[in-house]
Order: C-alpha cells, then structure tokens, then sequence
C-alpha cells in the first residue's frame, strides 16, 4: 500500500515537469506610452502575465517600468500546451492619493501570441492617459 501511495505522489510531483515539456514556447511583445494628465508617467509598474485558470498559478512573463518619457517594452515567453492569455497589468497612482495603487488590466489579442524567433510582431498599446477611472479598476497593494 506504502508503495502505491509513493507511486501516485511521484506520478502527481512529476506531471507538471512532463506537461511544460510537452507545450509549446510562446512569445508577447507590447509596447506603449502612458501619461499622468499631459506629462509622461515615468517610473510606473507594468507587467505582462500569463494568467492561468484553475491551480495552476499565473505566471509573470516579463516586467518593468516605463522610462522618463512615459514608454515601456515588455517582451515575455511562456511554454503552454494550449495558448497563453497574456494580460498586461499596469500599476499607478495617478489622478490618486489613496492607499496602494491603482490597477488596470489588458487582454491582449491572440494574434500577438507568436512564435520565440518572431520579434516583429509587437502589441503597440498607443498612448494613455492614467487620469481616468476604469470601471473595473482595481487597488492592490502588492504586485
């Protein structure tokens, strides 16, 4: 019995390593620009994540911070067998003077999702404007 049950753990532990092996890279580029009213919000957190359903925790595919004239560049890859649902999330405290930061989200179009050598494939977000309120903005404290 101690031996089936060993046999089942070890299947479980391994499973995840043998699916990742079995999928498929994938890669995102985004790029954009963003604005706290009419000046370029530098220094603001973005973050393309491969968000994932069920136990199976998102995964961060590539993050930073927007440059002195408010633009970024995210270029992440994810191994998956099915196609990746990256979201770009974008943390900020314009327009704001409450607690934690403010947060949106992007889904961001399957036609993006491309293979690792294609680097000429890019999401280009345009230019934003952080000062409005989204309406399904959230808050959050830790990212």
């Amino acid at each position: 019995m101690e031996k089936a049950v060993l046999v089942v753990c070890v299947f479980f532990c391994l499973l995840p390593v043998t699916l990742s092996s079995l999928g498929q890279r994938q890669r995102v580029i985004v790029k954009g620009r963003l604005l706290c009213g009419n000046a370029p919000a530098s220094n603001i957190r973005v973050k393309l994540v491969d968000e994932d359903d069920g136990p199976d925790p998102d995964d961060d595919m590539d993050d930073g911070y927007t440059n002195d004239n408010g633009e970024f560049l995210l270029d992440g890859q994810q191994t998956e067998i099915s196609p990746i649902d990256p979201v770009l999330k974008i943390y900020h405290d314009c327009n704001d003077g409450l607690p934690c930061q403010r947060k949106w989200r992007f889904k961001i179009p399957n036609k993006y999702i491309v293979d690792p050598e294609d680097s000429s494939t890019v999401m280009n977000m345009g230019t934003w404007n952080l000062e409005p309120i989204a309406d399904d903005e959230e808050r959050d404290c830790i990212h």
